[in-house]
C-alpha cells in the first residue's frame, strides 16, 4: 500500500468537525469501473429483493462480491489517513453498497431515509456520552451530488463531541439542507462513529450510488461479516489479510503479535516513527492475566 501522509490541517479538521473530505480520491476511470460493478449488483439484487421499506437498495459485506472492491480495501488516497487517525491495529468492519433512487412524488422536505444518528449499533447507548472514537467510515461517492436535494448525507460538524444533540426544526443551524455534503463523483468522505449524520429526500432524477468502507480497532466485532472467505484471504498480501480480519489465533485480536498487524511495520517505515505495542508498554496486560493483580 502506498503511503499518503495526513497533514496537520487535516488532523485538526477531523478532530474538530468529526469528518474530512478528500476531493478526487477516486480518478474518473475508477469511478466508471465501480459504477459498472455497482449497477450489475444492483440490478441483480433489486430483481430478487426489491427496495427496502425506506425506499432504497443496499448490500452489506459487498467486498467479497467483486475483486474491484478489494482494491478499495487499501486505497492509497484514503486508507493511510484512517491508519494515522486510529492506529495500525485496525481491520475492515463493514463494506456497504447503497443505491438510493429518487424519492416518490409527494415526499416532503422533512422526510428522512435515515434519521439523525451516530454509528455503532448499541455502542452509543452501551457507552453513553463517554464513548470514544472507535471506527471511521470512508464514503466513496459515485454520482453527482453537487446540487441540493439529491439525497446527500447530512453531517453535523462538531457532533463528535457527544454532548451535542441532533438538529431539530428550531435548531440554530437553520435549514437542514445546509448540512448536506454536496460533492462530485470520486470524492471520499471520512467520518467517525460519534459524528451525527442523516439522509434527507432525493428530489432529483439522479439515483445516488455510494460505497461505505468502515475501519475499526481489531478488538471490535465486524458489523456485517463473521469471517472473510479463506479463498479470498489466500489471494491477499499480509496487509490486506490484516484488514480482512485474519489473525494468528484468538488472542491476536486483543494482544496482537507482529504477524497479526503488518500495518505496524508499514506505518513505521512510512513515517519513521515506531508505534508502541502492548509488548512494549509498561504495565500492559500479559497473556494469561493482568500483572497488576499478581
Amino acid at each position: 500500500m502506498d503511503f499518503t501522509g495526513l497533514t496537520p490541517t487535516q488532523r485538526q479538521t477531523f478532530d474538530r468537525d468529526g469528518f474530512l473530505l478528500i476531493p478526487d480520491a477516486l480518478p474518473a476511470a475508477m469511478v466508471t469501473r465501480l459504477l459498472a460493478v455497482v449497477d450489475r449488483l444492483h440490478a441483480e439484487g433489486e430483481k430478487g429483493d426489491g427496495l427496502n421499506d425506506r425506499g432504497f437498495w443496499q448490500m452489506r459485506n459487498c467486498l467479497p462480491r467483486d475483486d474491484l472492491f478489494l482494491e478499495l480495501l487499501d486505497w492509497p488516497a484514503t486508507v493511510p489517513l484512517v491508519v494515522q487517525l486510529l492506529s495500525h491495529n485496525i481491520q475492515l468492519i463493514t463494506s456497504h453498497l447503497v443505491v438510493r433512487p429518487p424519492s416518490p412524488a409527494g415526499t416532503g422536505s422533512s422526510y428522512k431515509q435515515s434519521g439523525w444518528h451516530r454509528d455503532g449499533g448499541t455502542g452509543p447507548s452501551d457507552l453513553g456520552p463517554a464513548q470514544p472514537r472507535m471506527f471511521i467510515k470512508i464514503a466513496y461517492w459515485l454520482t453527482d451530488l453537487s446540487e441540493t436535494g439529491r439525497g446527500a448525507i447530512r453531517l453535523l460538524p462538531g457532533s463528535n463531541d457527544t454532548a451535542m444533540a441532533a438538529p431539530d426544526a428550531d435548531s440554530r443551524e437553520g435549514r437542514e439542507e445546509s448540512l448536506e455534503i454536496r460533492v462530485t463523483p470520486g470524492t471520499a468522505l471520512l467520518f467517525e462513529n460519534r459524528t451525527l449524520h442523516a439522509v434527507g429526500p432525493n428530489f432529483s432524477e439522479v439515483t445516488r450510488k455510494s460505497l461505505f468502507f468502515g475501519y475499526g480497532y481489531r478488538w471490535l466485532r465486524p458489523m456485517d461479516y463473521m469471517a472473510m472467505p479463506a479463498q479470498l484471504l489466500g489471494r491477499c498480501d499480509p496487509i490486506r489479510r490484516q484488514l480482512l480480519g485474519d489473525c494468528t489465533g484468538p488472542m491476536g485480536f486483543q494482544l496482537p503479535e507482529p504477524a497479526d498487524v503488518p500495518l505496524r511495520a508499514w506505518l513505521a517505515e512510512s513515517t519513521g516513527e515506531v508505534p508502541a505495542t502492548h509488548l512494549e508498554t509498561p504495565g500492559a496486560f500479559a497473556v494469561g492475566g493482568n500483572p497488576s493483580r499478581g
